[in-house]
């Protein structure tokens, strides 16, 4: 995942430094926002497994790692900064974060886009145009779609989530 590399790169440029960041919430509120969109995750999972609605899961995880409204304007200053050559390291831990945020949001799309093919499906099971076997027949390709939703969603997160543990481990040692 390139998401990881990016982050290794940032943590080892910010390791000598990352005693200064302790008091800054960026990293507080990046670490936040990746458990939720993991945690969003999982209960769209679990809500599919107890035969919830395709519809109901992606209305959860849409927007899982999208941190933008969070960081936007923080990080648009930050990239001033550095370009000035004035960054602080909160500065540079902001500026290292972007292309990390780009990438989880890519990881997230790749999962939504298969989610949005099982809703098309499961749309196409309440059509009344359809006799039986044609709902039928579209109950079986959604259930597919939704076991190949739970495979890429697994694959996505656990690389996510040791993403979140490295970097809570990097933030909290001494």
């Amino acid at each position: 995942m390139p998401a990881d590399l990016a982050l290794s790169a940032l943590l080892q440029d910010l390791a000598d430094v990352r005693h200064r960041l302790r008091g800054d919430s960026a990293p507080a509120t990046f670490l936040a926002r990746l458990r939720e969109g993991v945690e969003a995750w999982d209960t769209a999972i679990a809500g599919l497994d107890a035969g919830g609605d395709a519809a109901d899961a992606l209305d959860l995880v849409e927007r899982a790692f999208d941190m933008e409204p969070d960081f936007a304007e923080d990080t648009r200053l930050a990239t001033e900064m550095t370009q000035l050559g004035v960054a602080t390291p909160a500065h540079r831990f902001l500026v290292g974060l972007a292309p990390i945020r780009r990438d989880l949001v890519r990881a997230n799309q790749r999962v939504v886009t298969q989610l949005r093919r099982a809703v098309a499906l499961e749309r196409r099971t309440s059509s009344r145009w359809r006799g039986t076997e044609g709902r039928a027949a579209a109950l079986v390709d959604r259930d597919l779609q939704l076991e190949e939703v739970r495979v890429l969603a697994k694959t996505t997160l656990d690389p996510i989530v040791e993403l979140g543990e490295r970097f809570d481990t990097w933030r909290l040692a001494r």
